[in-house]
């Protein structure tokens, strides 16, 4: 269906052909490097948090909307619980990213090699790479910002009305799995307003894109009306992070690294050409975001989202760029940044190096997140260890206590080996996968605790191990003290909701 408002785009049809060989030949290197490195290391403390909240599904949690959990119990029932299997998804989307760059370069009448740049440099990202690696919910967030991103620049090209329920339905998905994308909806919205098309506000077809986000949206909503909207706490707790607000602006620019003059160079593209002016909504919604994360504390990283059409834009300048002279020592000079890009982001955001090298050569100091899938079961022995120490006739009435998600995660998915009974954590949606009983009043051993003296709220407690991880390796649990208590000094029910906590 064409807009009455807008006729077809006369051009619409004289798209270049798409470069599926090329551009598929560039996401199967990526896949293929991602699957190489798969199993490496070890689970993500996410990964262990969304593995449990897979098993205790419900329409929200109190830090997230309930996609990414439904996509990990999915995946795994066909796949298994292994690290790679939990790879598969994070594989996918990363792979489908790769493409939608191409397509957005394609849908700016980027010419072959415009779509090869704009994939080459897209799959070199650590936006690629490293959440092609590990599965978290904007492992899933960026493809869907990636699709609405197209599918919005393709309806400004054609017109074709068909399209926003298609955006509306994606933008509902996508609510589900992260609430940000009503972000990404709000700035392209400031964005159509500062630039046009305003006409835009007068078509039914995008109003029933709303309703039909809204709809889909809805169950979500209704569950954290229900219990007090949680999630606004998990948002007041990233929004009083002041380093990520002082990080925005150079994480933006040191992001892709040697590929960085591209995006930019698509950005400008869209905001000043001539032939762009169209799209320029799309261009405006870019800093408008970089704003509103700035006014609200967002995480560094939520612009990553963009990437993928401002690498499809500014591939189509690079090819302009090469055509000027010296084409040869142009196209070295690209091919050298998407390299150092690479192999940058394989080193500092990937299991490339043997975890000990990772560890020694202090490239965890800058890539922390990988760090987190050090040691997990280590910790687990350890803990499964300390509690061998309860006598047997006290453990129906013990209790395992974890103070993190990620501990309890992975005491949740490494215990059974060593039969030890769940482990509760007061910690973000964790909180409700189970609460102990005031009749388990037995002792407590408590993991994760980060401190030389033992919780304050139990009593009689003696350090029955510290955790090792064995490499070195500075982590969040590195060193971290085993308490075995005698009991608690009040009773679960009323102790509970003063231990509950986000972060």
């Amino acid at each position: 269906m064409v807009s009455a408002q807008a006729p077809l785009n006369p051009d619409s049809a004289a798209l270049p052909t798409f470069a599926w060989r090329p551009v598929t030949a560039v996401a199967a290197l990526a896949a293929a490097y991602l699957a190489a490195t798969s199993a490496r290391y070890g689970y993500h403390r996410d990964e262990l948090y969304f593995l449990e909240a897979g098993r205790h599904l419900a329409w929200g949690y109190d830090d997230q909307p309930p996609l990414t959990p439904l996509l990990l119990r999915g995946e795994t029932a066909v796949f298994g619980t292994s690290v790679p299997a939990v790879r598969i998804v994070p594989l996918l989307c990363s792979v489908g990213m790769v493409f939608l760059a191409a397509l957005c370069a394609r849908e700016l009448r980027g010419t072959r090699a415009a779509q090869v740049i704009a994939a080459a440099a897209t799959a070199a990202t650590p936006m690629t790479l490293f959440l092609g690696h590990i599965f978290v919910t904007a492992t899933v967030d960026f493809l869907v910002w990636s699709v609405i991103l197209w599918l919005v620049l393709r309806w400004l090209r054609t017109r074709q009305d068909w399209l926003w329920p298609v955006i509306g339905a994606v933008a509902g998905v996508g609510l589900l799995n992260n609430n940000l994308v009503a972000g990404l909806a709000a700035v392209l919205v400031v964005g159509a307003l500062i630039s046009g098309p305003r006409d835009l506000f007068g078509n039914r077809w995008v109003w029933a894109a709303a309703a039909i986000a809204v709809v889909l949206w809805l169950p979500y909503l209704l569950w954290q009306g229900q219990h007090g909207w949680p999630e606004t706490k998990m948002m007041g707790h990233i929004s009083g992070q002041s380093d990520e607000r002082a990080n925005l602006l150079p994480f933006q620019l040191e992001a892709a690294t040697g590929t960085t003059p591209i995006w930019v160079a698509g950005l400008w593209r869209l905001l000043r050409g001539a032939e762009t002016r169209p799209y320029r909504m799309l261009a405006w919604a870019y800093p408008l975001l970089l704003a509103l994360l700035a006014v609200t504390g967002g995480k560094r990283y939520y612009p990553d989202g963009f990437l993928p059409l401002l690498f499809g834009a500014g591939s189509v300048a690079v090819v302009d760029w090469l055509g000027r002279g010296r084409e040869r020592v142009r196209a070295a000079w690209l091919a050298a940044a998407v390299v150092l890009t690479a192999v940058t982001t394989a080193v500092l955001v990937t299991p490339a190096l043997p975890v000990r090298t990772f560890v020694s050569s202090g490239f965890m100091n800058i890539n922390k997140e990988n760090g987190e899938t050090i040691g997990w079961p280590e910790l687990v022995h350890t803990a499964a260890e300390a509690y061998g120490t309860i006598p047997a006739e006290q453990r129906p009435r013990a209790v395992i206590l974890a103070e993190n998600y990620g501990v309890a995660g992975a005491l949740a998915h490494f215990g059974p080996g060593y039969r030890l009974p769940f482990a509760y954590a007061p910690h973000n949606g964790y909180q409700r996968f189970g609460v102990p009983h005031d009749d388990q009043d037995g002792p407590v051993m408590v993991v994760g605790f980060r401190s030389d003296q033992a919780p304050d709220f139990l009593a009689g407690c003696e350090r029955r191990g510290v955790v090792d991880n064995g490499v070195g390796a500075k982590n969040q649990e590195q060193g971290v003290p085993i308490w075995v208590c005698s009991g608690a000094h009040e009773a679960w029910s009323r102790l509970w909701p003063t231990l509950v906590h986000y972060s």
